[in-house]
């Protein structure tokens, strides 16, 4: 079977944002508000703190992060937040992580090593582009990346305990 090709703009890839319905979910599910979006720019942040590289020349990987943090990593850099997110549990922060369910790459080994739980989730994440438009087809129909995405939790209690993996449906509940 021969794997599609992308439609998504190279430039739009790395900056696709979280839709606001799934992010709402997320808090409610973790029982806590996110205290800082540390992969953001102004038009795509889902909390009031938040770090820009392409805005405010603001390196989050250099920069300390809160006590519960939100993190939508670029796609082509993954592991770095992953590094960071581990070093900011050792401080006794939580970071929840979004990428994709890709088991066999060595950025998803490690963040299994030292996650508290991994949360699968039974539908492909429709992301939105930077501007908060939809990404599309050519026939105008809404598109999903053609990869399913997991949620990553690295925390304090997750660096002395095994991982636990979980299922979820996040859309329960939620609406676009």
């Amino acid at each position: 079977m021969k794997k599609s090709e992308s439609t998504t703009a190279p430039n739009e890839k790395n900056s696709a944002q979280t839709p606001k319905w799934f992010f709402k979910s997320l808090e409610a599910f973790i029982g806590q508000k996110f205290d800082l979006d540390v992969c953001a720019n102004k038009a795509t942040t889902k909390c009031m703190e938040y770090y820009s590289l392409e805005e405010d020349d603001q390196d989050s990987l250099n920069l300390p992060w809160e006590r519960v943090n939100f993190c939508n990593p670029p796609f082509n850099n993954i592991q770095p937040f992953i590094e960071k997110s581990i070093e900011e549990a050792y401080r006794g922060n939580t970071t929840v992580m979004l990428f994709p369910d890709t088991p066999e790459t060595g950025y998803s080994r490690l963040a299994f090593a030292v996650a508290d739980t991994v949360i699968k989730m039974p539908f492909r994440l429709k992301f939105l582009r930077p501007d908060g438009s939809q990404f599309t087809d050519k026939n105008g129909k809404q598109t999903s990346p053609q990869f399913s995405c997991q949620i990553v939790l690295i925390t304090p209690i997750g660096l002395k305990l095994g991982t636990r993996t979980i299922y979820h449906d996040f859309r329960i509940g939620f609406k676009d």
